[in-house]
């Protein structure tokens, strides 16, 4: 379905996307120094205007009437004033549009007109939409986005933007929950992931900073030109006016060129990664046939969608004088060929259809297992790199499922949402669980009545092992709409309860990390910098992580313990030559591993294969593994932005 360049290994896709920005980077020099040709051009011309314009006007001659063929076109100070002038000029629009966009996905839903829709909406439409989203984040062990709907667009279309998956929101137009199916829209939100865990969003941010440079040129000759009138003396300017909206259409070309060359390889790879998703090929094939035959097809009429039109998942503008050579997207019928080999070229009507609200009962689930391998047999160690970034989603739809509805429904407000994630982090013991109740009443996110949060609390307890994270990764939209003050007070809280025995447990010191990283991270870079490229600049941090694995996968057992840490070890010959220490305990310094779970995070991606491919090895080093290890496991790879879903035979 793709050509041989591309991959879906999730660590390689992020390395390409990283190539793709150097990329990027090159080509964006490449049409500031066109923009910057133009404009020195067209500086040279409006001088030697000018010069005429002084010698038909002023009588006798004076200093500035030389001959006009003696006029020097090229002069290499006004080149060097039009160059410095020009580059900086471009170079802080572009800065200053990356800083608004810096804030999230939800920043560039908003920008393009979206509404955001709410956890606890009733609308049946909408519900589905969050349903297909939860399910869809659930199997891709990632947060839920943010979801939004352009409601002013009657286009089929839909995006994902963001820095990362903690900043991540979905959009989808009207048009596209008017007129797609369940199995339709699932397949238009799987292909949004795969561009959510390919690593495309923070490029895509980056280019609609760079487009916008790029255009700014444009936008000033067409302001000078609007608010201008035409008179002898303000001629120059206006011609200065012309000059500059014709660059600026010199800037859209570039721009536009720019968004075909990095986009459409990507939407090949993110239709064949759809695919893998949801094993069902013909549900997006039928997404992209509707968008033929739809009079509005996947057209986005915003003012702002030219600079983004390289988001969107079909085409949202038609260049008027290239329609194919600067097309953003690849040609819809070979998309919908590639995945439907029977199609004839014959688009349905696309009409309005009611939402059905489908979620699959627990035992009627597919195993994940079978839909991945096509077998029951475990997983083992060498197949978690492979599963890294490659939900299924029966996996994410059975899990939703089995979800008790009455914690469901407290997790689509804010205050619900903590209060589960209170109940999550309250011990079994009743005395405590009061206690804890009383100071939760003194914060500013209110657990409601006493005995309602002690049922909840006793709701939790029965859940299984594998429901616990999911629970924590639906909270965080609901908790993400908490205003600053409330999310600072929610994560002392928080942090009380976990400390309120004096102890912390492995699984209290998940949840919070989760929910700190979510809730008190700030604004992400939008370059994405790799500070550490070379593993031994990490390695005393990844003997901490593989200790702590170790010890806590066969507590206990030492000589357990001892086998697992080597088996991790083995993995790394450049770090297992130094003959690593290990030592057996049962308390751990969480100080010590928050702080070595946030240094490898800013390790390259290679780097981080490595340790995710290590810390699984040390997992099965028993040839097995239990959901409890495979939930850390999975907890690791997500502190280190390395989705890992849930792979278990049972949960």
């Amino acid at each position: 379905m793709t050509n041989g360049r591309l991959t879906t290994n999730f660590f390689a896709r992020q390395e390409q996307a990283r190539r793709n920005c150097r990329k990027l980077g090159l080509l964006f020099a490449g049409a500031v120094l066109c923009i910057i040709a133009a404009v020195y051009f067209a500086f040279r011309l409006i001088c030697y205007i000018n010069l005429i314009t002084n010698i038909i006007t002023v009588p006798g001659p004076t200093a500035n009437s030389a001959p006009s063929g003696s006029f020097a076109w090229w002069d290499p100070a006004s080149f060097i004033l039009v160059f410095s002038t020009v580059a900086l000029f471009i170079f802080i629009a572009s800065i200053i549009k990356m800083r608004q966009l810096q804030k999230g996905g939800g920043t560039v839903a908003e920008m393009l007109g979206g509404s955001r829709v709410p956890e606890n909406t009733d609308d049946p439409a909408k519900r589905r939409l969050l349903n297909v989203v939860e399910e869809m984040s659930i199997a891709s062990g990632i947060p839920v986005p943010l979801v939004y709907i352009l409601e002013r667009e009657q286009g089929i279309n839909a995006f994902a933007a963001g820095l990362g998956i903690n900043d991540a929101a979905v959009a989808i137009t009207q048009g596209a929950l008017d007129r797609l199916s369940r199995d339709e829209l699932q397949g238009v939100i799987a292909h949004e992931f795969s561009h959510l865990l390919n690593g495309d969003m923070r490029l895509n941010i980056q280019l609609i900073g760079i487009i916008y440079g790029i255009l700014i040129i444009g936008i000033i000759g067409g302001e000078i030109l609007e608010h201008r009138r035409i008179s002898s003396k303000s001629i120059v300017l206006f011609i200065g006016g012309i000059l500059l909206t014709v660059i600026g259409y010199i800037g859209t070309f570039a721009g536009r060129l720019i968004q075909s060359a990095v986009s459409r390889e990507k939407e090949f790879l993110a239709d064949a990664s759809a695919v893998k998703f949801t094993r069902n090929p013909l549900g997006l094939a039928s997404a992209l046939k509707k968008i033929g035959g739809c009079i509005y097809g996947s057209q986005i009429t915003s003012a702002t969608a030219k600079q983004a039109s390289h988001l969107f998942f079909g085409q949202s503008d038609i260049d008027v004088l290239f329609p194919a050579f600067l097309a953003t997207h690849p040609p819809l019928i070979k998309r919908i060929q590639l995945l439907d080999p029977s199609f004839d070229g014959t688009f349905p009507a696309a009409k309005d259809i009611p939402p059905r609200l489908f979620s699959p009962k627990p035992d009627a689930a597919v195993s994940f297992l079978d839909k991945i391998h096509g077998s029951p047999d475990p997983p083992i160690a060498k197949d978690i790199i492979d599963y890294v970034g490659n939900p299924a989603v029966n996996k994410g739809s059975a899990i939703l499922a089995s979800l008790p509805d009455q914690i469901k429904a407290k997790l689509r407000t804010p205050d619900g949402a903590a209060t589960v994630i209170c109940a999550l982090l309250t011990p079994d013991n009743n005395t405590l669980r009061k206690y804890q109740f009383h100071d939760l009443q003194h914060s500013l996110v209110m657990p409601g009545h006493e005995d309602d949060f002690l049922r909840l609390c006793d709701q939790i307890a029965g859940l299984k092992n594998g429901q616990r994270l999911p629970l924590v990764e639906l909270a965080l939209p609901s908790l993400r709409s908490l205003t600053i003050m409330e999310r600072r007070n929610f994560l002392e809280t928080i942090n009380s309860q976990v400390n309120a025995d004096g102890k912390i447990t492995l699984p209290e010191f998940c949840v919070q990390l989760i929910v700190q990283q979510y809730l008190g991270s700030k604004d992400e870079s939008i370059f994405g910098e790799t500070v550490f490229s070379h593993l031994s600049q990490v390695g005393y941090q990844i003997f901490i992580i593989l200790r702590m694995l170790a010890n806590a996968g066969n507590k206990g057992n030492a000589d357990a313990a001892r086998m697992a840490f080597n088996a991790g070890v083995a993995r790394i010959p450049e770090l297992a030559c130094k003959n690593p220490d290990y030592y057996y305990t049962e308390d751990f310094n969480f100080a010590e591993i928050k702080t070595a779970l946030k240094k490898m995070d800013c390790s390259s991606f290679k780097i981080k294969q490595v340790v995710v491919d290590a810390c699984s090895h040390c997992a099965f080093a028993d040839r097995r593994i239990t959901v409890t290890e495979a939930e850390l496991l999975r907890v690791l790879s997500l502190a280190l932005h390395c989705p890992l879903p849930p792979f278990a035979p049972e949960y």
